[in-house]
């Protein structure tokens, strides 16, 4: 069974011999990785063509963010199956040959995912996210609640042909095609199979922090639109997750000190009252508008 591994990527050369290396010390070996350079300006091309190995393929194409290029990787791919990793992720060596392993006790299976582990390299600590078997048909609720991040997925090739990513999204883009997916066919968690991921460091894609949290809302717009799959959740779960969405946004917004922030978090408020993070979100209001910076700022760090 071959595997293909698409990396997008945009100027973080820095990051990509770890990532690329990961993949090479794989013990299962059958896979071809391919790196989606989206116009990146510094030396991308040379540190991922400084490899030899030939199942290592470099695509370059100009800016269209990261929904573009993993369709472009797509387009190119040549395997069986497909994972995903962030130029700032490694796999496990293992990874692979536990998909294998696993695969193998399916018949036609469609789609995967998989455990994730977040390091974080300015503390050295690990914390291991555990996802959860879903049942088919999927509960869209159930779904939307769980955020499985793109780098735990594993699909064969011939869905993601048919399902591909929404180029209009940037944040979000993977839960929007999960939820076409699921809509089609069962999703299968395997559990121990993580991918390591790295978090909190200068050169994160969301490190614009308020403007990625405004991207959030034309997600939520294009996925609780007419017609799309993922509108078949509750109305509970949209509240809930338009709140989060506006109180992301204004957690961000307070941080830079914009006025924007507390008006998102009174909407985060107004349209899920009934939240154990409600008092804590009325505090942070009320230190906003009485002017207490200290308190403010110890409450969103």
């Amino acid at each position: 069974m071959k595997f293909s591994i698409i990396i997008p990527t945009y100027n973080r050369a820095a990051f990509l011999p770890a990532a690329i290396e990961s993949v090479l010390h794989q013990t299962h070996s059958d896979w071809e990785l391919i790196v989606v350079d989206d116009g990146s300006t510094d030396n991308t091309r040379e540190v991922v063509t400084a490899y030899t190995d030939s199942r290592i393929n470099y695509v370059f194409q100009p800016n269209a963010e990261r929904s573009a290029a993993r369709n472009n990787g797509i387009a190119h791919a040549t395997g069986d199956y497909v994972c995903f990793m962030d130029s700032d992720n490694e796999m496990l060596p293992t990874r692979l040959a536990g998909l294998q392993q696993a695969l193998s006790s399916y018949l036609n299976p469609a789609a995967f995912y998989t455990d994730i582990i977040y390091r974080n390299p300015k503390t050295n600590v690990e914390l291991l996210k555990e996802g959860i078997p879903f049942s088919f048909p999927i509960n869209k609720d159930t779904l939307l609640r769980t955020v499985i991040a793109t780098p735990q997925l594993c699909c064969s090739l011939e869905v993601l042909k048919k399902h591909q990513f929404n180029t209009q999204l940037s944040i979000g883009e993977d839960t929007e095609l999960i939820a076409r997916i699921t809509d089609e066919y069962p999703l299968v968690y395997l559990p121990k199979q993580a991918t390591i991921v790295e978090i909190d460091h200068d050169n994160r894609s969301v490190s614009n922090r308020s403007a990625s949290s405004e991207k959030q809302f034309k997600s939520l717009r294009v996925m609780f639109s007419k017609g799309h799959p993922a509108n078949k959740v509750s109305c509970g779960v949209k509240r809930w997750c338009w709140s989060a969405v506006y109180f992301n946004a204004s957690y961000d917004y307070l941080r830079e000190g914009k006025r924007k922030g507390v008006v998102y978090l009174l909407k985060s408020i107004l349209i899920n009252p009934f939240q154990r993070t409600t008092l804590y979100k009325m505090n942070i209001a009320f230190n906003y508008i009485l002017g207490r910076k200290q308190r403010l700022y110890e409450l969103l760090s």
